[in-house]
């Protein structure tokens, strides 16, 4: 039997920053307010959450803080898209291994990919 990642209405959460990065605390507090008001599951570092603008540390250090405060309350979905195939691979990889339960890959984008796999 094929497992269900998830069910319902999942929330593409913004990531807050302060003028020297990230700012978990307040992040933190929407990762909660999101789950105490009954959300599914949890998109971290997608489109809305700045991840085009983030440094590959800022969103590492964000996809961990993310797993670890929601700590399985609710799936967790981490946007490792880049317009690098190789950086996506590895943000891939590094989601997986601090526990995400998926990934959210965009197509790089302004680069046409081709159907031949390269790696």
């Amino acid at each position: 039997m094929k497992k269900i990642l998830f069910e319902g209405c999942a929330t593409a959460i913004a990531t807050p920053f302060t003028e020297s990065g990230v700012n978990f605390e307040e992040f933190g507090r929407l990762i909660d307010f999101q789950i105490e008001q009954g959300i599914d599951a949890l998109v971290v570092c997608g489109t809305t959450g700045e991840s085009a603008t983030m440094t590959d540390s800022e969103r590492k250090e964000t996809f961990s803080f993310a797993v670890k405060k929601v700590a399985g309350r609710v799936p967790v979905i981490i946007g490792t898209g880049s317009n690098c195939t190789r950086t996506s691979i590895e943000l891939t990889k590094y989601a997986e291994s601090v526990g995400a339960d998926g990934a959210l890959v965009v197509t790089p984008y302004y680069n046409k990919a081709t159907q031949k796999r390269s790696y």
